[in-house]
């Protein structure tokens, strides 16, 4: 009889041991969002993310948008969510639901034409920019409502050439400094940030390659302290990337911590037409859209230099006509103790959406699935 019960107790416990095992070893479950503007129909859509697979699903309702989405941005707290629209000049502005639908909460003239980038800094300001008119449109967010403060112009200044086609903006982790592309003068321009009113001042141009297009910038931490960020522009005339250590946090290499900018290594080949980039989370890797040849190259950031190294495989193939990429973490990879990251690439000229994963301790990306058809020429996407 004893013998009996301690066989029972055995085996309860082995069973016990095996369901901790297999609790350990599956992945993290979860539900993420996805939200894809079209051009073609001038629509925004939301969907439910899979984070175990990285597939997506219809949520909830379309919501229109203005007329030609170029760029979104979905602000800090993932409440809300704004669209630039090219050909209204406008920014219209949405509720992100607690059940991560979408409710329309107005338009916004910007000032200038053509809106086609947008950021926002660590006080709240909204930083659009107009390329049509060469200025950029300053707005306060409260929620979903857009105040204007501000029209600053990128006409040319002491210094500069032609600074007359403004294409992107991107903004240290800090706050303190704004970097803004020029596709005629092939420069990156850094600008003191305002803390309370967003203005700009103090600009300094650096020479990039021909017609850049987007910029990312890293978020760096060393310890308790920031550590000294790098910047990335991808040049759609020149077909490479340029790289930047930026001079954003004091350091023993940056004693007054002004946004100086020092070239690292650079210019990085890429794919013809790069025009859309995407960091990885933790900083480790890059990610770039090239347009006309129809993939993403993938490089690793080399720590403390910021130089970019092209994977085995320096790219992956994508839909026709690549236009915008973002990434999303899904769950843990047992085997590194990584996480499963997805990545989300607008096709606007095959009308669909690829999707692609990698492990964040190695970076090397693998296609999900084959595209997924969305229809309406999908432009940008963002994920929450």
């Amino acid at each position: 009889m004893k013998f009996r019960a301690f066989v029972y107790l055995l085996v309860l416990i082995l069973l016990g041991f095996l369901s901790a095992c297999s609790t350990h070893k599956s992945p993290t479950g979860g539900t993420g969002a996805l939200f894809v503007t079209t051009q073609g129909d001038s629509l925004i859509t939301p969907y439910a993310i899979d984070l175990s697979t990285g597939k997506f699903t219809a949520n909830g309702k379309t919501v229109a948008t203005d007329s030609m989405p170029s760029a979104v941005l979905l602000s800090p707290k993932g409440d809300a969510l704004f669209v630039a629209n090219s050909a209204s000049n406008s920014v219209t502005a949405y509720a992100v639901n607690s059940d991560r639908t979408l409710a329309a909460a107005g338009s916004t003239q910007t000032g200038g034409t053509d809106p086609v980038s947008m950021t926002m800094d660590s006080a709240g300001h909204l930083f659009v920019v107009n390329e049509g008119s060469a200025n950029v449109s300053i707005f306060t967010v409260s929620g979903t409502s857009l105040t204007q403060t501000g029209l600053f112009s990128t006409e040319p200044f002491p210094g500069a050439t032609t600074g007359t086609d403004p294409s992107a903006i991107a903004i240290t982790p800090n706050g303190a400094f704004a970097y803004i592309t020029d596709k005629v003068d092939g420069t990156v321009t850094e600008y003191n940030v305002d803390a309370s009113s967003g203005a700009l001042t103090n600009p300094v141009s650096y020479p990039v390659g021909t017609a850049p297009s987007d910029l990312g910038i890293t978020n760096l931490m060393a310890g308790s302290l920031p550590a000294s960020n790098f910047l990335y522009v991808a040049n759609s005339g020149s077909n490479n990337v340029s790289a930047f250590s930026i001079c954003d946090n004091q350091s023993t290499t940056c004693a007054s911590a002004d946004g100086g900018l020092t070239a690292v290594g650079s210019p990085f080949a890429a794919g013809l037409g790069p025009v859309a980039m995407a960091i990885d989370p933790s900083s480790k890797f890059l990610y770039v859209v090239d347009k006309q040849s129809n993939q993403v190259s993938q490089y690793k950031i080399s720590t403390g230099t910021g130089v970019l190294t092209p994977f085995s495989a320096a790219s992956i193939s994508t839909g026709t006509t690549p236009v915008w990429i973002t990434t999303r973490s899904g769950t843990t990879v047992q085997s590194t103790g990584g996480t499963n990251t997805f990545l989300y690439v607008a096709n606007q000229g095959s009308d669909t959406i690829s999707i692609f994963n990698y492990d964040s301790t190695i970076g090397l990306l693998s296609l999900t699935m084959p595209p997924v058809s969305v229809g309406g020429q999908p432009s940008t996407v963002a994920t929450k």
